[in-house]
């Protein structure tokens, strides 16, 4: 039986490479490109298209939608779709495939947060020796310290392996007990529940947020949370922004009631070509306890040439009538409590 072509709207690639090259699928698919604004295409770029490649979903997208599928998602994040727009019998799948280089920029920053590397920088190409053992005095190392992960999917335990090979103590929290087993096969002592969290959050030298942003972790690590934590202790977040309150993290960077920190994902972004937004209301970039990048910490070629051929797998699949794979079950995310202060 022969299967109509599936009609697929994309973001535009590269100069000199197909769409079928970049979305590496077997089937014959009708692709329509068109530019993305804010991550999102013209609403009325979804009129008769099966299969849209995109992390936004809205209403006003919604009612154009008018033969949709599935939107597939090039990458972990799904907070950006909003569940109840979504047509009937639509389905959504992401693509992770970050967890590699994410936990080797989680250590690195640990590093660099420890061993004050920045700093250090800085002050000597000036020709100062401020940062000389000899005037400043020892630095701390991460061999036998904590290291903390609060959320213990893909992403945690890359962290957790890699943090163990310095001979750090591991310990992750998570809202149930499903990852005790394979924490235990890590060497990773694992907790869960309200105590779990407050155990991880009191024990950890270095902290790491590494949990979806649905309403449940919204603020998860609030005022209370931070206060709770060492403070001789960094926090290190490559998930979501908003996990983490914004000015809570701000005022307890700027009073020193922890350490310091590395904040990968922000609370304000681009949304043109050009724009250059400061990535949160509050000045972070006066602080020198804090590293700031880009989101960048999953961007790598590896990265997305994975989520690619899972996205292109998955739009094979619903050519073929499989199911899809990575769905995202929103009944269950949003209506059941995953808080881990729960």
């Amino acid at each position: 039986m022969k299967r109509n072509k599936l009609t697929v709207l994309i973001p535009p690639t590269p100069d000199n490479v197909n769409a079928s090259e970049w979305w590496p699928v077997k089937s014959d698919v009708n692709w329509i490109e068109t530019v993305y604004s804010d991550n999102k295409p013209a609403p009325s770029k979804l009129q008769g298209v099966d299969v849209f490649i995109g992390t936004d979903f809205t209403y006003e997208m919604a009612k154009f939608a008018d033969k949709l599928k599935a939107i597939l998602i090039p990458a972990a994040g799904y907070e950006r779709i909003i569940a109840d727009a979504l047509p009937n019998g639509a389905v959504v799948a992401n693509a992770s495939h970050h967890e590699a280089p994410i936990a080797e920029w989680v250590m690195m920053v640990a590093v660099a947060l420890d061993h004050k590397l920045l700093q250090s920088h800085k002050t000597f190409v000036t020709g100062l020796w401020d940062h000389w053992p000899g005037r400043y005095g020892p630095y701390r190392e991460l061999f036998n310290r904590t290291f903390g992960i609060i959320g213990f999917g893909a992403i945690g335990r890359r962290v957790a392996k890699l943090a163990k090979a310095y001979d750090m103590e591991v310990i992750a929290s998570g809202r149930s007990n499903n990852h005790s087993q394979i924490a235990q096969s890590l060497g990773v002592k694992y907790c869960w529940g309200k105590q779990g969290m407050k155990e991880v959050l009191s024990r950890s030298d270095f902290l790491l947020v590494a949990t979806p942003l649905i309403p449940s972790t919204l603020n998860l690590i609030d005022e209370q949370a931070l206060a709770s934590m060492k403070k001789t202790s960094y926090l290190i977040n490559p998930a979501r922004g908003n996990i983490v309150n914004e000015y809570a993290l701000y005022q307890a960077l700027k009073e020193k009631k922890i350490a310091g920190a590395a904040i990968d994902t922000w609370y304000k972004y681009p949304t043109e070509e050009t724009d250059q937004p400061r990535p949160s209301t509050h000045p972070f970039w006066e602080l020198d306890n804090i590293i700031m990048t880009p989101h960048h910490s999953g961007g790598t070629d590896g990265t997305r040439n994975r989520r690619a051929q899972t996205v292109a797998e998955n739009i094979d699949r619903l050519t073929s009538g499989q199911p899809l794979i990575n769905v995202i079950d929103f009944e269950y995310l949003y209506h059941c409590d995953l808080s881990l202060n729960a």
